[in-house]
């Protein structure tokens, strides 16, 4: 079953937040991830949200765990947490409804 990445943030330095998209894209790819949304402008219908909203779907949970904690990944994690804040990312299963 797939496992979605869900990543919400506001963008402090967009310059440095470049830098993290030009290195993130190959690490995503070697862990069969899908891009599926990046809104720098989501909507709220509910909450105190950040404005950017990044939604990644991977083979599985575990392949979703396997990238963020890989250590490609971990060598350029900074460059989005030292680049924005109101972070919150989570990995959450796909759901299949009962047949």
């Amino acid at each position: 079953m797939a496992g979605y990445v869900i990543a919400q943030y506001r963008v402090t330095n967009p310059e440095g937040m470049q830098e993290y998209a030009g290195k993130v894209l190959p690490t995503l790819q070697a862990h069969g991830a899908e891009v599926v949304v990046v809104d720098h402008g989501a909507t709220v219908l509910e909450g105190d949200t950040p404005p950017t909203t990044i939604v990644l779907k991977f083979p599985s949970v575990e392949a979703a765990s396997a990238w963020y904690n890989s250590p490609e990944y971990s060598a350029i994690k900074h460059l989005r947490i030292d680049n924005s804040d109101m972070a919150r990312m989570v990995v959450a299963k796909g759901f299949s409804p009962p047949v």
